[in-house]
């Protein structure tokens, strides 16, 4: 059963006052529950495009529907209550003197009774971790805090679908990562959720669904792999392509990968030819000349080679003296064996009641059972939790692919994970064959 169309635009044309052609022609559809990012340059249309779908502007020609209701004078309170629009500068959407203030003003201008906008408002303070700045002068925050800010006081709204111009646009590392994975929250709590940006590598590696826009036109949609696989596309879009890509295309080229294009670093490995895989280097155990048959272990994230007999074993490529790095070639045996576990904690999602609905003791017992593991966190009530436990993360960025890639080289692994986002690094853990374990706080 297909799912209903959230947002749907047929031929949208857009000329601003002083003639300049925005838009043109553009067919746009998007289903309940996706990730859509829409790809191009600074001056491709992507901000006029959005400020049509929930009526700051009205078409020129063409029609705009959300939930197959075309946007009228009749209509237009409600579809702004259904779809909420975070703009690109977070100071143009808060102007308020404190948070508290800026959160409450979506719910208060779509009517709601002074109860619901205090309910919605905690709500959202608790849900975005901001109850520690709810006084503060948003003037005073972070770039990231501004951002958490404009995106707390449009979701407590309870928007279908939340548009974001360019959310990543002046951020840290760390802000793009906080602000990513609260949309991937909010996206398994049934929102769906589009996004604009020029960022080719952030697109590829989050959404379902990319269109390319450039110079007001479509040049192209579809899935991530399917869009940056077409070089002439991405080329006459005016964008860059995704390092993973290019590095693809490049390894091609020399013969190291083949198969399908990957998006991640996990699938470029997986593209690596066979020949090329069966070539490992490690660290010589003693003296070891070449010819030598040795065997391989893992020892704190590093391949070790020892002429002892083991599982995994190969033949001297060069010769090393003890501590040096040496090539094996013709690697064989069991080398699943030599990845580490990952232990998935599933932390209670904020709508769940999030950190507070934790027992702290069941924590602390899985952490004594698994001393020295490498940690990280993903998502709000994660986040908050390890912070308030005072537990050291070792991941702080793409904390799903950094721990699989830490249990390829043998290393254990925690990951706590907010709600429903559990499920999806499950999938990722159990597509790699890792061995793993979870559980549910």
């Amino acid at each position: 059963m297909s799912k209903m169309n959230a947002i749907r635009t047929s031929g949208l044309h857009y000329i601003y006052a002083d003639g300049t052609v925005a838009l043109s022609d553009v067919d746009f559809e998007v289903k309940h529950g996706e990730k859509i990012a829409v790809l191009g340059p600074n001056g491709s249309g992507k901000s006029t495009l959005f400020y049509h779908f929930n009526g700051l502007i009205k078409p020129s020609r063409g029609e705009v529907q959300i939930f197959d209701e075309r946007i009228s004078k009749n209509n237009i309170d409600d579809i702004r209550k259904r779809v909420g629009l975070v703009f690109q500068n977070a100071d143009s959407q808060l102007f308020c003197h404190t948070v508290l203030e800026d959160i409450s003003f979506g719910p208060r201008n779509i009517g709601l009774d002074q109860g619901k906008i205090e309910n919605r408002v905690e709500w959202a303070l608790r849900r975005f971790n901001l109850e520690q700045f709810a006084r503060k002068n948003p003037a005073n925050l972070s770039a990231g805090q501004k951002k958490r800010v404009a995106i707390a006081g449009v979701v407590a709204m309870e928007p279908d679908v939340l548009v974001l111009d360019e959310p990543t646009t002046g951020l840290d590392a760390g802000g793009i990562t906080d602000t990513m994975e609260l949309l991937d929250e909010l996206n398994n709590e049934g929102k769906t959720i589009i996004m604009s940006t020029h960022d080719s590598d952030l697109a590829a590696g989050w959404a379902d669904r990319i269109y390319v826009l450039n110079k007001g036109k479509v040049f192209g949609s579809g899935i991530p792999g399917h869009i940056f696989a077409n070089e002439k596309l991405i080329t006459e879009a005016g964008l860059k392509h995704p390092v993973i890509v290019s590095t693809f295309r490049e390894f091609k080229a020399r013969g190291i990968s083949k198969g399908e294009l990957p998006l991640s670093v996990l699938d470029l490995m997986e593209s690596l030819d066979t020949k090329i895989m069966n070539i490992r280097c490690a660290i010589a155990s003693c003296d070891i000349q070449a010819g030598d048959d040795v065997s391989i272990r893992m020892k704190d994230g590093m391949l070790v080679a020892e002429k002892c007999p083991g599982n995994v074993i190969g033949k001297a490529v060069s010769d090393g003296k003890k501590g040096e790095d040496i090539a094996v070639k013709d690697v064989c045996g069991d080398l699943v064996a030599l990845t580490g576990q990952i232990t998935i904690i599933r932390v209670p999602g904020i709508i769940e009641g999030g950190s507070r609905a934790v027992h702290m003791e069941k924590v602390q017992g899985i952490l004594e059972k698994n001393k020295g593991r490498k940690i990280g966190a993903m998502g709000t009530s994660a986040k908050v939790l390890t912070g308030k436990m005072g537990i050291r993360c070792d991941f702080e960025f793409d904390v799903a692919q950094s721990g699989i890639l830490a249990a390829l080289r043998g290393f254990d692994v925690i990951i706590f994970v907010s709600g429903r986002m559990a499920d999806r690094v499950l999938e990722k853990v159990k597509g790699r064959n890792i061995k793993h374990t979870s559980f549910v706080l």
